[in-house]
């Protein structure tokens, strides 16, 4: 109350006192009003002139009141008391609130980043999850969460966003950037979240934070608090809960608060304990929340998705490929390998052990696992502990026949992991759950009771171990293993899964031979895209044993089923691919194998300006013509190749072949009637995509509207995605021909840029951008341009289609000459000089011009 007194009486003073004889000035001014005399020595020890540790006596304080017009002091403290105490403004700005909060949040981003496995600017932003933290600031929510097992990249993914938001361009909003280990020592009874806050700012004024986020119009843009690694705070559950319950009164503080956001990240086992009681219990709870999954059951799952193949693909161009030739390309890897370093915890591993001399280890995903096994099993605390839990609960379960989690309390029968003071089970048991390599959660049993079940976090690792296990107890592997597997998981998801696994192994191990017999394995295992990448793609230690292996497997007439599945409805052909497909050329078993495999292989090879080998696939092609027993796809991919073939390369004319075309079409569409697949467009798709090369612009034409008037029927949903390519190519014709082309079709090609891009037709997508590229190069706008140019040559040169390269490079040299950009078309012309020196021979696709 002392400093309420003197505040007000230096506003009824009028002005501050700076000098001595300011005091006296005071004291007389008293005197005159009061009539009661107080001495200039006691002004300035109040106003602190003088030192002093005494406080004014009653004679004193009575005076000043009735100086501010009260009866004395009792009255003056009685009404102040009554008033609602206003707040003071903090000393720092709005910038200086923001400029500290930067400098703190960029100290745990240099933290995270340094711990990173691999060069933090070659770790991949995860634009899904950003685009869920966007949608999430602009939503009425208050709090999101990203839940995720250890190693999945949730710190990552937070610093990366920090870094492309705050580090790279200025962001308006105030981000405090938080890692919860920071809390530790922080911990105890009287902890409160919005002052531990506070102290990590180290404001002058000690409630500049709490004011802020009292007061939203002093705000001048968001606050984002982000609490990364809940996890990591302690294994205490009292402090746990502790936290939790500051955690859950925090989003509830600010719920209506427009400036005010958090986001958490956390590993599934905590997400649970503060989840369950706080969140899902808690309808008041629940609505703060951004996109909570409202089932108890599932709480437990990842909400943060694995790497998809372009972020991968991202991740080896900024590591390996940087080192290494040939360059290493996610389209080249298994099913397994590619689930595998989805992962980026396996990423990381696979980049960190990578070396070219043992890429037929290191190719393997199972190899990864083993090594992960061995860092995070074997080689870690506890680890004999370790292994007993985890192939107890596998045994539990049957090894996966018995689902895929076993109740904890048959676990603790067997292991005391729910007991401090019973050796190092539980110990074991508390590491393998905080690194997320099990996962409990509670759910119903089959009575109907709540049961707390304990599994195998990741599903990889899980096979694995299963497949580990099988092999052991086998004593190797064999086919007969093999077999076995086929026929006890029969009906279960995992057992294709384990098959390729057992595949991989009996590859590396050199037992190459005996699986000649894969035919005996049931139908739906021989035609599981998992079982044949691991055959046709996987990188063996000695390439001549599964090349042996597919040719003879290309003899037998089961084949055809493989190959569909192999290579279904897909014009584009990786390296490893044409291999495969050389023997399949050679040595099919059908007709229409090698057809098909002949068709395209010579499309591969026009635009990849091989001439020795177009000439050989085309000498073969032409001595197997299409009968009934071809498929529509096989149809049109012969006539498509052998039509490029004569226009480009043999100079013998097409019009026979042309005039076949609607021949060919019909008996492509009978093919599909017979076996009752609806009517798609298939057949003109891959038609107008040579003729579109050839520049037969009327064909496409006529192509595009017999398929509009003859398949297309209203309401047909199969249509959809072809019927906007065909457009496409309806749009290119007629732009070729000499019509003009509207805002509204290139607007419409615009939108169709998700069906191109996941039409599996490099070729297609390759002139679409093009295409795009001479649209905005009439309008001059040469950021759009480049944009579209840079596309089709990044899609052209990993294809590995020199035509299309070259003549790329060659329109863009035209285009920069037109604006008198010399130096970037003198680039041009030596990139399509030294493209048409080393893979130009006895031809050159003057017309392939894209």
């Amino acid at each position: 109350m002392i400093e309420r007194v003197k505040s007000e009486i230096l506003k009824k003073f009028g002005e501050d006192l700076v000098y001595t004889k300011d005091c006296k000035f005071l004291a007389d001014t008293i005197c005159e009003e009061t009539g009661s005399r107080i001495s200039t020595t006691t002004i300035r020890r109040l106003f602190g002139f003088l030192k002093s540790n005494t406080i004014p006596g009653k004679y004193t304080l009575n005076i000043l009141a009735t100086y501010l017009g009260y009866k004395d002091w009792e009255h003056f403290s009685n009404y102040w008391e009554t008033q609602p105490k206003a707040e003071v403004a903090p000393k720092e700005s709005w910038t200086d609130f923001y400029n500290k909060a930067i400098s703190f949040s960029t100290d745990t981003f240099n933290f995270i980043s340094g711990q990173s496995g691999i060069p933090f600017q070659a770790v991949s932003p995860r634009l899904e999850a950003e685009k869920r933290i966007e949608k999430f600031l602009s939503s009425k929510n208050s709090a999101l969460a990203f839940i995720a097992p250890g190693g999945c990249g949730k710190s990552s993914m937070i610093a990366k966003w920090f870094e492309r938001k705050w580090l790279n361009k200025k962001n308006e909003d105030v981000v405090l950037f938080l890692n919860a280990s920071l809390m530790i020592s922080f911990l105890n009874s009287d902890f409160k979240l919005e002052n531990w806050l506070q102290d990590q700012l180290k404001f002058a004024q000690k409630d500049s934070l709490k004011y802020f986020l009292k007061h939203p119009e002093a705000c001048e843009s968001k606050i984002i608090f982000v609490i990364d690694a809940l996890d990591e705070v302690t294994y205490d559950n009292m402090k746990l809960e502790r936290l939790f319950l500051q955690l859950k009164q925090f989003v509830l503080n600010f719920k209506d608060s427009s400036k005010v956001k958090l986001i958490l990240t956390s590993r599934n086992t905590t997400w649970q304990k503060f989840a369950l009681p706080f969140v899902a219990q808690s309808n008041a709870l629940k609505e703060c929340w951004y996109d909570l999954n409202d089932d108890s059951e599932k709480i437990n799952e990842a909400n943060l998705a694995p790497l998809n193949q372009k972020e991968i693909q991202r991740v080896f161009d900024k590591t390996l490929n940087l080192h290494y030739a040939p360059n290493v390309s996610i389209e080249d890897l298994t099913y397994h390998q590619k689930t595998v370093l989805s992962n980026p915890f396996f990423l990381e591993l696979f980049i960190k052990l990578y070396s070219p001399n043992k890429i037929h280890k290191l190719n393997k995903s199972y190899e990864l696992i083993h090594e992960y096994i061995k860092n995070k099993v074997h080689y870690s605390r506890f680890s004999e502990e370790k292994v007993d839990i985890l192939y107890a609960i596998l045994d539990l379960i049957g090894h996966g026949k018995d689902g895929t989690a076993a109740k904890k309390l048959e676990l603790r029968e067997r292991f005391p992991v729910h007991l401090k003071t019973a050796g190092d089970y539980y110990s074991a048991y508390q590491e393998l759950l905080s690194y997320g390599i099990i996962t409990e959660y509670i759910s119903t049993n089959k009575k109907n009771n709540y049961c707390k079940y304990v599994k195998i976090t990741n599903e990889t690792l899980f096979e694995t171990l299963i497949g580990i296990s099988l092999i052991e107890n086998n004593d190797g592997v064999n086919f007969e293993l093999i077999k076995r597997v086929d026929t006890e998981y029969a009906g279960f998801e995992l057992k294709n899964r384990l098959i390729s696994y057992l595949l991989e192994s009996s590859f590396l191990s050199g037992k190459h031979l005996e699986l000649k017999n894969l035919f005996e394995l049931s139908d739906d295992t021989i035609s599981a895209p998992c079982v044949l990448e691991t055959i046709f793609n996987s990188p063996i230690h000695n390439e001549k044993y599964k090349l042996d292996l597919i040719e003879h497997l290309a003899e037998n007439k089961k084949s055809e089923k493989i190959f569909s599945k192999a290579f279904s409805d897909t014009l584009n052909l990786q390296e490893n691919s044409k291999a495969v497909l050389e023997i399949f050329a050679k040595n099919g078993a059908t007709r229409n194998l090698r057809i098909r495999s002949l068709g395209l292989l010579l499309i591969s090879a026009i635009f990849s300006y091989d001439s020795d080998k177009a000439d050989a696939y085309y000498h073969d092609l032409s001595k197997e013509e299409v009968d009934t027993s071809c498929t529509g796809f096989t149809i049109a991919v012969r006539l498509a190749a052998v039509l490029m073939y004569n226009h480009f390369i043999g100079n013998d004319s097409d019009d026979i072949e042309l005039l076949k075309l609607f021949y060919y079409r019909e008996m492509s569409y009978m093919k599909y009637a017979e076996s009752n697949s609806n009517l798609d467009g298939d057949f003109e798709i891959i038609l107008c995509m040579a003729l579109t090369y050839m520049e037969s612009y009327h064909k496409v034409l006529q192509l595009v509207d017999d398929a509009e008037h003859l398949y297309k029927s209203e309401g047909d949903g199969n249509w959809s995605s072809n019927y906007k390519l065909l457009q496409c190519y309806k749009i290119f014709a007629q732009y070729s021909l000499g019509m003009n082309i509207e805002k509204e079709q290139v607007d419409y090609l615009l939108s169709c840029k998700s069906e191109i891009n996941s039409s599996q037709n490099y070729y297609l997508q390759i002139y679409y951008n093009s295409f795009l590229s001479t649209c905005y190069l009439e309008n001059n706008d040469v950021q759009r341009v480049e944009e579209f140019f840079n596309k089709a040559i990044e899609l052209s040169e990993f294809a590995n289609y020199h035509s299309c390269t070259t003549s790329l490079y060659r329109k863009m040299a035209r285009f920069y000459n037109g604006i008198n950009e010399k130096t970037k078309e003198q680039i041009c012309i030596a990139e399509e000089t030294r493209l048409l020196k080393k893979y130009a021979s006895s031809y050159t696709l003057e017309a392939l011009l894209v």
